[in-house]
């Protein structure tokens, strides 16, 4: 996906002419930003953001002070684009376990933060709501327990889940076997995980 808007601005008897580009791809956004004064070219930025690495190649040729006075912004403005939060991720874990049997859970993100220490009664959830910067992936892991079961599970995982969770809602079911995943795809619980 290509989406981009080109503006002009009058400025003395110069015109200044910014093209702005963006091209989002399954792992990376692309900006490409071109400046013209009255047809010449003058600035020309490429930024590319992919995993966790900024990419950025700068030409320029010189200009004039009041030039870099309207460049400063529109450079910045690249800059703090190339790092949006996609929309956010929620996961739900619902106990599935049956009888009076609770769960004990203590989730945490190596990248971003640590969730805490609960207890999850029969039939109750728990869930928590998180954004994912482009360029960044984000994991979640969870230690759950319940009678002599003890367990570590990744319940989140971007590259795995992002597609298969519907609405980007993860909804895992703990039951005694194991830990199901609804799938969007099949609109059903699949097994993922076993104790």
């Amino acid at each position: 996906m290509r989406i981009g808007f080109v503006a002009t601005l009058v400025h003395s008897l110069d015109y200044f002419t910014i093209s702005l580009f963006f091209q989002l791809s399954s792992n990376a956004l692309h900006i490409h930003v071109k400046v013209t004064i009255g047809g010449n070219y003058i600035h020309k930025q490429n930024i590319s953001n992919s995993k966790s690495i900024m990419k950025s190649t700068i030409t320029m040729t010189a200009w004039k002070f009041d030039e870099q006075m309207i460049m400063f912004p529109l450079v910045l403005l690249v800059i703090v684009c190339s790092h949006p939060t996609v929309n956010g991720f929620e996961v739900f874990l619902i106990n599935n376990l049956g009888g009076n049997t609770n769960l004990a859970v203590h989730c945490f993100s190596p990248q971003v933060k640590n969730l805490g220490s609960l207890v999850i009664l029969p039939g109750d959830d728990f869930h928590w709501e998180f954004g994912i910067n482009i360029g960044t992936t984000a994991e979640y892991e969870c230690d759950m327990g319940y009678g002599n079961k003890q367990k570590r599970f990744q319940v989140f995982a971007e590259r795995r889940d992002a597609l298969r969770c519907g609405n980007q809602k993860c909804y895992w079911r703990v039951d005694r076997d194991g830990l199901y995943l609804y799938i969007k795809e099949v609109d059903d619980y699949q097994k993922q995980f076993s104790w």
